[in-house]
């Protein structure tokens, strides 16, 4: 029969206690810290018009906000709020000729665009999907649909295998079919239907429900 010296006896009840009491100290560490071992990108199309915002922090009906002194398109500032939780990345979608500023030539704009089924180009390049798990897809409802620029954000890239969550600002009409059109155009994705849509209204105050979102969604830091 093997005897166990008082000091192996110790050594093979002190090591296992050590290693589990460290084991459980990492896993808590890597709570408290929020710690997402998911790569996130924040993808998002906004455009600015020129209105006139009076009043800090105050939400207009157009597309654009004033936030902090400084003035902000409403899906911009979705974007911003989500990748400041989330810690993603955040890539900005734009056309490679710019819209109109004033109000009334966009939405003349977008409706001929989207009548035209047209298609811009869009600049800069997507960074390398390969470095993401989750991409966020951020976008204004425009004539009761995606933007044009969307359309060619969705046809012109791969999103298969990867976690897809729309985000969308609205003057009223919500999502509309903008999620099933997003599921068509990207049939591999995994699509998270659990978007949100907030109205142009009330986007100015909605941080807190932003924050929300992401952290039931578990993607909070």
């Amino acid at each position: 029969m093997k005897t166990l010296t008082f000091t192996s006896f110790l050594r093979n009840l002190i090591l296992p206690l050590a290693l589990t009491i460290t084991t459980h100290s990492a896993l808590a560490d890597l709570q408290r810290s929020g710690s997402n071992p998911q790569r996130i990108l924040i993808s998002y199309f906004s455009h600015m018009e020129n209105v006139d915002l009076n009043g800090a922090d105050a939400a207009s009906g157009a597309s654009v906000l004033l936030k902090n002194g400084e003035r902000v398109g409403s899906t911009e500032y979705m974007a911003q709020v989500i990748q400041k939780t989330s810690s993603g990345d955040l890539f900005r979608i734009e056309t490679a000729q710019p819209y109109p500023k004033e109000h009334d030539p966009l939405l003349d704009q977008a409706r001929d665009e989207l009548r035209r089924n047209f298609r811009p180009q869009l600049q800069p390049k997507l960074p390398d999907l390969s470095n993401y798990d989750v991409v966020f897809i951020g976008y204004p409802i425009w004539w009761y649909d995606f933007p044009v620029a969307l359309y060619s954000f969705l046809e012109q890239n791969d999103f298969s295998g990867k976690t897809v969550i729309p985000f969308s600002t609205h003057g009223g009409s919500r999502f509309l079919n903008t999620i099933r059109d997003m599921g068509r155009l990207q049939p591999n994705a995994k699509l998270n239907t659990q978007g949100l849509t907030i109205s142009r209204e009330r986007i100015g105050n909605a941080e807190s429900d932003i924050v929300e979102w992401v952290k039931q969604l578990g993607y909070a830091q």
